[in-house]
């Protein structure tokens, strides 16, 4: 599906406009940028091929209980990429069906 002049979907002000963006070093692929809000979607097509992508690339962790909340521990790999230090403070948020976690200076 072609986004190019359509209304954003996420502030509703600005038009979409067709760019290429990087979503890994040296990989582009074909996004719509809002010229309001600055977000930036993908068609169906290219979202599920982008997740695929890290999907891949992805390490399987399992949530536990830890008194009425779930933890997730964090792959070593991670850990050492990031410097992350025990108890340290991880900001979590939720975008879509998606989970975000940030770590803020």
């Amino acid at each position: 599906m072609d986004f190019e002049g359509k209304a954003c979907g996420n502030c509703g002000k600005g038009k979409l406009h067709r760019i290429q963006d990087e979503v890994e070093k040296g990989i582009f692929v074909e996004a719509f940028k809002c010229s309001f809000c600055k977000n930036i979607a993908y068609s169906e097509y290219v979202m599920e091929k982008v997740e695929a992508m890290y999907r891949d690339k992805a390490e399987v962790r399992s949530l536990i209980k830890v008194g009425a909340s779930l933890a997730l521990s964090i792959p070593s790999s991670i850990v050492k990429k990031l410097g992350l230090k025990p108890k340290e403070r991880v900001y979590v948020t939720t975008k879509g069906s998606k989970i975000i976690a940030s770590v803020m200076p």
